[in-house]
């Protein structure tokens, strides 16, 4: 995966969602938590739907996190889909989620 590594300790889990930087984007809210490590997590939720599309979901998250992982820093990244990410088109995706990156400030 590009250099990443999977985030998989329930403990770390929560370390991120409590200490890390968040922002929301149409498709997703995304977690971001500096550290000297390069680790990514896709969730989606049994609200997003069953779970073929909940396997979509998080397919088109990663595929747009790693056509910008390249420019990314180091550290954390947990991204949560949310609700409807299937319906958006996948450029939109892409956008959103370089814009929320951006925004928290993890581009190099």
């Amino acid at each position: 995966m590009a250099g990443f590594e999977s985030l998989n300790d329930s403990r770390e889990f929560s370390q991120i969602y409590k200490e890390a930087s968040k922002w929301h984007c149409d498709a997703c809210l995304v977690f971001y938590k500096p550290t000297n490590e390069k680790k990514i997590a896709v969730v989606a939720s049994k609200k997003v739907g069953k779970a073929v599309v909940r396997n979509r979901a998080k397919r088109l998250l990663r595929s747009a996190f790693f056509t910008i992982s390249n420019e990314l820093k180091d550290g954390t990244y947990i991204m949560i889909a949310k609700n409807g990410i299937t319906e958006i088109p996948f450029d939109k995706i892409c956008r959103n989620l370089c814009w929320s990156i951006k925004k928290m400030g993890c581009l190099k």
